[in-house]
C-alpha cells in the first residue's frame, strides 16, 4: 500500500480496505521533509520517521473496521491538506 506525499497533499494507491495487517510506504516525492502518520479506533501510536524527497518509509499497522487517518505530523502540513481519511470494514 503506497502513499504518495507530495506539497500538500497524499494520494493512496488504494481506496478499499477490509479488516487486516497492512504495510503503509511513505513516498516521498515532493521536496520538503514529510512523514506518515495513522490514528484510528484502540491503535498504539502508528509512524514513520520523516523521510526527505526522494525517500521512502515503511509502518505496519493491524486495521480493525472503523474510520481511520492518515496525515503528516511535519509542521503544518496536515493544516495545508496532507490528510486523508479511510473506512475499513
Amino acid at each position: 500500500m503506497t502513499v504518495t506525499e507530495t506539497e500538500y497533499g497524499l494520494k493512496l494507491s488504494r481506496n478499499s480496505f477490509a479488516p487486516g495487517t497492512y504495510t503503509f510506504t511513505a513516498d516521498n516525492t515532493g521536496k520538503v521533509a514529510h512523514a506518515l502518520e495513522i490514528e484510528g479506533p484502540g491503535m498504539p501510536e502508528a509512524k514513520t520517521k520523516t523521510i526527505q524527497g526522494g525517500e521512502k518509509a515503511e509502518v505496519t499497522v493491524t486495521l480493525k473496521k472503523g474510520s481511520y487517518e492518515l496525515y503528516c505530523p511535519v509542521g503544518n502540513h496536515k493544516g495545508l491538506g496532507m490528510e486523508q481519511r479511510i473506512e475499513v470494514g
